[in-house]
């Protein structure tokens, strides 16, 4: 068992986890450090690892339950000793990629709580073209900055592009049993954004910890991390008196991004339809 309990802390591109894991941050008996956590690579790479070593297959071919249990045990062990110096019983654990790995994390941690941040996808879109356009000099991490907006939309929503991978793996958290889905919490953008006391306090109810007043003047609500996206997908830098910022969009952008996802609509933005 892990000797913590955990907030896997996941989402869409700017879509305010920065900003809700410095609110959550300010918790006592939570520990949260608003960075992106190396945990959930390191987890997989683990699980890639125990599948191809040759060494690991023969004990696997030979006895497979308990090479299982092994391996699981020691993946544990290691998210002990990841987080083994902090003091505060709850962490929040930062990483988009956690929207693919629910069943794996469960497995681990039985006990685990998923956060998914979501935003309004046409919004997504036009902050990452906002950041881009002060960014200019910088090329996107998949080379998009020579591309037309529009090539650069239908590729950031493709299967495999930034926004569309992750659309993908929060399509299908909906296929999964009951149970799991108990595990996860959503936060929508605009409600954090427009009422973060609110949105704070009904998620510190969810995993039963005495509510806060936090101080909205130390959030910054942008943590940048130019190395892995060259400051392409950042967040706003919030602003309590200007909290919810709008961007125009061209309306031919946003029916298509209706028309290609009205699943996430139905689910988060109904009235949009």
């Amino acid at each position: 068992m892990l000797d913590r309990h955990f907030l896997y802390l996941t989402g869409l591109p700017c879509s305010g986890l920065g900003f809700l894991s410095q609110l959550l941050a300010q918790h006592p008996d939570i520990y949260s450090d608003n960075l992106r956590s190396p945990l959930c690579d390191l987890l997989v790479n683990f699980r890639s690892f125990i599948t191809t070593n040759p060494q690991v297959a023969s004990h696997l071919q030979q006895d497979l339950n308990p090479t299982m249990e092994r391996s699981r045990l020691g993946m544990q062990g290691f998210i002990n000793g990841w987080y083994g110096q902090i003091a505060q019983p709850w962490i929040i654990d930062i990483h988009p990629q956690w929207l693919q790995h629910l069943e794996l994390i469960h497995l681990l941690d039985p006990n685990c709580r998923m956060v998914v941040c979501v935003r309004e996808l046409g919004q997504i879109c036009a902050a990452i073209e906002n950041q881009h356009q002060k960014t200019l000099l910088l090329d996107f991490p998949e080379q998009l900055a020579n591309l037309s907006r529009a090539e650069r939309a239908q590729k950031l929503f493709a299967p495999q592009g930034a926004i569309g991978s992750l659309l993908k793996s929060l399509e299908q958290l909906q296929d999964l049993e009951d149970s799991l889905q108990k595990r996860i919490f959503y936060v929508v953008y605009e409600h954090l954004v427009s009422e973060p006391e609110e949105v704070l306090t009904e998620l510190l109810k969810w995993i039963e910890l005495s509510p806060i007043s936090p101080d909205l003047t130390q959030v910054s609500g942008s943590v940048p991390n130019y190395a892995e996206s060259a400051g392409k997908y950042v967040e706003e830098p919030y602003n309590s008196q200007k909290p919810l910022v709008y961007y125009t969009l061209p309306k031919r952008f946003e029916i298509t991004i209706q028309q290609n996802f009205p699943w996430y609509y139905q689910l988060f933005y109904p009235g949009r339809l």
